[in-house]
């Protein structure tokens, strides 16, 4: 009786034994996977999110060269370019990332000021053409700071580790000129170019003072 007792006992603490053993190593493996995996996980993710940021933005950037257009429909010819850098800024400003120390954020009359525009004229540019006799064409060109970590360097710097003291300038998919370089927080930026063409079967003649004042 005592032997058949031994022998059952010595089974189950074998069974424990082996049953510690395979947590450990199953425990060992997760860890495994997880370092692997996590990093690919993480890319993916802020890649979604940084693609998502970039479409955003680029409709912001068609709608400032629409609102750009339209400000020229009702100012006189020689107020289109005053006219339509104002309202390419105005929307720009809220997608604007990135300022030095002595620019300072602009305000909306009545809203107050909207964080983090301070270097919205540097980095909007608009530019007013007449196509034809009645139809006026705005180019905007805004540069577009990539916030996302990883993600954003690998878009808009395009490293160069063989380029010997230039490698974290912005490469070829960005026109920018290293606009972020004058940034505080220095980050890779993309260039945005919207062009809207608008009819315009009439003349406006009294000057309407732009910009106007308040911005």
């Amino acid at each position: 009786m005592a032997t058949t007792y031994d022998a059952e006992q010595s089974a189950a603490l074998r069974f424990l034994c082996q049953r510690t053993q395979t947590a450990g190593n199953t425990s060992g493996t997760v860890m495994l996977e997880f370092v692997l995996a996590f990093p690919l996980i993480l890319t993916l993710m802020l890649a979604c999110m940084q693609f998502a940021h970039i479409w955003m933005a680029k409709q912001v950037v068609h709608y400032a060269a629409f609102t750009a257009a339209r400000a020229t429909l009702v100012c006189e010819k020689g107020e289109y370019q005053k006219a339509a850098q104002q309202a390419s800024e105005q929307i720009c400003a809220w997608i604007a990332e990135g300022t030095t120390g002595g620019e300072a954020d602009k305000r909306i009359p009545g809203w107050g000021e909207i964080p983090g525009s301070g270097g919205v004229a540097r980095k909007t540019k608009a530019r007013v053409e007449d196509i034809g006799r009645w139809n006026v064409k705005v180019t905007v060109e805004h540069d577009f700071g990539l916030i996302f970590p990883i993600i954003g360097p690998m878009i808009g710097w395009l490293v160069n580790p063989w380029e010997s003291g230039n490698e974290w300038t912005e490469q070829r998919a960005d026109e920018t000129g290293n606009v972020g370089d004058a940034d505080l927080i220095r980050q890779a930026h993309i260039r945005f170019k919207e062009v809207v063409v608008l009819p315009k079967p009439y003349v406006t003649l009294p000057p309407m003072g732009i910009p106007a004042s308040g911005w």
